[in-house]
């Protein structure tokens, strides 16, 4: 299935034409183009039983739009939407497949302030009722209510609470991937043990903000190297939490840790990123046989039924020109 217009059939030959010079990932708008490969035909299949595949795809956003879009894939597909409004690839088919299925997109981004509030529908993708609740890996009671009363005691306004958590999250938390238990967006773990990646950090944000009735919500994504192009190693992750009075506001906590700048990633992000999902224990569309993801970056792939782990996936991108203005 494809998505996109003749103009910008240039922009999905994947030619790199450079960073624009001077710009500022905290001003100015970047054009990427990115690859999402999935090596199917990889998949041990037996005979002709059933394949079913699911492939996020970038969020069309106020800071983020889709310039040109082509999907190839082995057998057909479809666009469809989920729940909380992610955008996904679906795909089914059955035996082994006779080549990748590749995704090849054009985003155009610019730096975030996050969702405004008359942009929120009731009922919607984006309404904060949707982002209250506890989720498997982030419960709202125990030690992750405790700690965050003891963080917000004696604020009485939901601005200098979330601050006071987020700055609990920078101040505490370690980037640290050795070892096990780190990456799985364990809140719990997260508090006991003080380290983790990108995941970890947002889900101890998210699980402290939810926990004192402030909505947060897990977003997700691929990160863009500084270069001009080459490979995207893996993915990166980020939080909202709602502001009565803005709506939707955006924090990166493990990116303030690791850059010393907790100021820079609070209420505002740059254009580094590549947004696919929002979310966690999600329900696909169609509904998958297994159990809800924990997050939804990688391919989903079931066979007969069956979810398949470590489905073999690799992600590109090229800086290109923008041709929105900053």
């Amino acid at each position: 299935m494809t998505r996109f217009a003749a103009a910008a059939i240039l922009a999905l030959g994947l030619v790199s034409l450079g960073a624009t010079p001077g710009a500022d990932p905290w001003k100015d708008r970047s054009r990427y183009a990115v690859q999402y490969h999935v090596d199917l035909p990889k998949l041990e299949v037996e005979g002709s039983a059933p394949v079913r595949v699911w492939v996020p795809l970038p969020a069309e956003t106020p800071d983020q739009t889709i310039a040109a879009e082509e999907v190839d894939s082995p057998w057909p597909v479809r666009i469809v939407t989920d729940a909380y409004g992610n955008r996904m690839a679906y795909a089914e088919g059955s035996g082994a497949a006779s080549k990748p299925f590749v995704l090849t997109v054009v985003v155009e981004r610019g730096p975030s302030r996050g969702l405004a509030k008359s942009a929120v529908e009731a009922g919607g993708p984006d309404d904060p009722a949707r982002y209250r609740d506890g989720a498997r890996l982030i419960p709202l009671d125990g030690l992750i209510r405790q700690v965050a009363e003891e963080q917000s005691a004696g604020l009485e306004d939901e601005s200098e609470k979330i601050r006071a958590f987020y700055d609990y999250v920078v101040a505490n938390m370690t980037y640290d991937k050795s070892g096990t238990g780190w990456g799985q967006g364990n809140a719990m773990w997260a508090c006991s043990n003080k380290r983790g990646n990108c995941t970890d950090f947002h889900s101890l944000f998210i699980g402290m903000a939810r926990s004192q009735d402030i909505p947060a919500r897990f977003l997700i994504g691929l990160p863009v190297p500084a270069s001009d192009g080459g490979a995207i190693p893996g993915y990166h992750c980020w939080a909202e939490f709602w502001d009565e009075s803005k709506g939707w506001v955006p924090v990166d906590s493990s990116e303030a840790m690791k850059r010393n700048l907790p100021d820079e990633y609070y209420g505002h992000l740059p254009n580094d990123r590549v947004e696919f999902t929002t979310g966690r224990d999600l329900v696909l569309e169609p509904a998958q046989a297994g159990d809800p993801l924990n997050y939804f970056i990688y391919p989903y792939v079931e066979i007969d039924g069956k979810p398949v782990e470590r489905v073999p996936a690799r992600f590109s991108f090229e800086r290109q020109t923008p041709q929105v203005a900053g």
